[in-house]
């Protein structure tokens, strides 16, 4: 049987050009392709791919958000992330939230291709440009890791990402289909846990943790 291929990456062109190196050879079936982090957990839990390939730098919800969320409830899933972050954080925060593999964007499809093979014999695989960075990283456990915002949960660390990215406090209730109030108050927990004031020191929290690498629009005024 076909090996099942979900994509996620805000870039469509690349998830196009990928989908089609994948079904050039019977060996895959890309079963689904998607640009939204929270789309991407629907998906994924609806279709139970056999590989995951995702980025971890999505708007609304990150890839590693993503990841994190699916690797307890997908667990014959393998997931290898597609990144363009060098930096040992970013890959020491793939791994731990929960992907078998992480492959640069800059490195040629037959790197790409030898990741996939090694993720789906149960193995874990890292650019070979890298390997130095992921070693350096593990011998200097001191350095803390992106994405994960110690002491916010789940939910808040989404909240944070969408405030940092620009929604306002209607916009958040929408997208995660809540009450305005319930994000307020999440919105006051998130400050009240981090010691912040206001949205601005919210948005420079979440690019210094990494909960997103991607330019805040401008809130409403009644975020």
């Amino acid at each position: 049987m076909p090996v099942t291929v979900l994509l996620a990456d805000e870039h469509g062109l690349l998830r196009d050009g990928l989908a089609s190196l994948l079904l050039a050879t019977s060996r895959f079936n890309v079963v689904g392709s998607t640009g939204d982090g929270r789309e991407c957990v629907r998906m994924a839990l609806r279709l139970q791919p056999r590989l995951l390939i995702f980025d971890c730098a999505m708007r609304g919800l990150s890839g590693l958000e993503a990841a994190r969320r699916l690797a307890p409830r997908c667990p014959e899933t393998r997931m290898l992330c597609l990144s363009a972050y060098e930096d040992s954080r970013w890959v020491r925060a793939a791994f731990d939230a929960g992907a078998h593999g992480y492959v640069l964007k800059r490195d040629g499809y037959g790197v790409l291709s030898e990741g996939i093979e090694a993720v789906l014999r149960t193995k874990y695989f890292v650019s070979p440009d890298i390997a130095h960075v992921l070693v350096d990283g593990l011998r200097r456990r001191d350095v803390p890791t992106v994405g994960m915002a110690p002491g916010l949960s789940a939910r808040e660390r989404e909240i944070t990402q969408l405030f940092a990215e620009g929604l306002s406090t209607r916009d958040i209730a929408e997208r995660l289909h809540v009450s305005i109030k319930t994000v307020g108050t999440h919105r006051e927990h998130i400050m009240g846990k981090l010691g912040l004031q206001g949205i601005a020191q919210l948005t420079r929290y979440a690019l210094r943790e990494g909960l997103t690498v991607l330019e805040p629009g401008v809130p409403d005024q009644d975020s």
